[in-house]
């Protein structure tokens, strides 16, 4: 067996120079896009200058076509790559009427409770792009450990997009859901809701404990801790002093995202081979070749929610998202169960992983 057939069944296993590759040339670059975007709107706070809606809608709106709204369009071959024996065929047949079910179900319950349907998609979000860090931990080898350590790591890095702004910018926050809200009930929209003073102390005491806790579980690890910890305090920043539509809109695009797009391309055999030669463009063009049939379907159905509410603006795109995201975190629990993401520790893999002619 080769490093690139066992990174596709354990990306614990994944070769250090993948790992150093993937941390210099994916990660790092994000976290510094972050970095700088959170020292400029630091910069025009203090100075009182607001960040246009124009500008900050704009990550949204590439992510419609690039890495957002993509990232889940392979949902339907995840089956076939993961799990052998499984046909093309009835791979798409499963996911397609998981979404059918699961996500008109969260449609109905938008348009019977839409605040409750909102708060659903916080909390099914902040599971879910916390465990996109989590595989990004196995994957490089570092991070919590154990079971334990896995519900520490979704609970922190979930958190931290979807707490730190109802915290540090309540009303900029509160808006969004009452907009969203909107889409499907125009009285919320004449709505005034308020983030007491005492929930947001406790959203505070809460994140503090758990990215605390988060550091110190990951020192004692063993492993290292730079990037966990460089992380934790970039993304604490970023989502305190940028403004939430911005924020949440360039993590979604360029954080999550990125993250969710390389580890399908890992389970492809052809792109996780380019991605150990040390090539970036190649697989994600393959992967945007096979997104774009849906990403397409996914566009059509949000042209059709425009209509059919007569409105076009972020809380059509986020009431859209919040109906594929709760199949796509199916999905992507699933593969978390194949990949045994959860229960792994984060070995010394830097020695048990083959060196093949195909690792960078």
């Amino acid at each position: 067996m080769t490093a690139v057939d066992t990174v596709l069944a354990h990306p614990e296993t994944a070769p250090h120079a993948l790992r150093t590759w993937v941390a210099d040339h994916v990660l790092a670059p994000v976290t510094a896009v972050l970095t700088v975007v959170a020292l400029v709107c630091a910069a025009l706070r203090l100075t009182g200058t607001p960040v246009p809606m124009a500008v900050q809608l704009v990550p949204f709106a590439v992510s419609v076509l690039v890495f957002g709204l993509p990232h889940g369009a392979l949902d339907h071959l995840v089956p076939a790559r993961l799990r052998p024996g499984t046909s093309t065929a009835r791979s798409v047949v499963v996911v397609v009427a998981l979404y059918l079910v699961v996500g008109s179900a969260t449609a109905v319950l938008w348009f019977v409770a839409p605040l409750l349907g909102f708060a659903l998609f916080v909390a099914i979000t902040w599971f879910h792009w916390g465990q996109g860090d989590l595989f990004v931990d196995r994957l490089l080898g570092d991070g919590a450990r154990g079971r334990a350590g896995s519900v520490l790591t979704v609970l922190v890095r979930g958190a931290l997009p979807m707490l730190v702004p109802f915290v540090a910018q309540p009303g900029a926050a509160v808006q969004v859901v009452v907009e969203s809200a909107a889409v499907v009930d125009g009285g919320v929209g004449r709505a005034v809701l308020v983030v007491p003073a005492a929930v947001r102390i406790a959203g505070a005491a809460l994140v503090l404990v758990l990215v605390v806790l988060h550091v110190v579980v990951v020192g004692r690890s063993g492993g290292p801790r730079w990037r966990q910890v460089s992380e934790d305090l970039v993304l604490v920043a970023f989502f305190t002093v940028v403004p939430p539509v911005l924020a949440v809109g360039l993590y979604f695009t360029l954080w999550h995202a990125v993250r969710h797009i390389l580890r399908l391309e890992l389970t492809d055999p052809t792109s996780a081979l380019q991605l150990h030669r040390g090539r970036l463009l190649a697989p994600f063009l393959r992967f945007a070749r096979q997104a774009w049939p849906i990403t397409a379907i996914a566009l059509a159905m949000l042209v059709v929610l425009a209509v059919v509410v007569r409105r076009v603006d972020l809380g059509v795109y986020l009431a859209l998202i919040a109906a594929l995201t709760t199949p796509h975190t199916v999905v992507v629990t699933w593969m978390d169960h194949v990949q045994r993401t959860w229960s792994r520790r984060a070995p010394e893999l830097a020695r048990s992983a083959p060196r093949t002619k195909d690792t960078p």
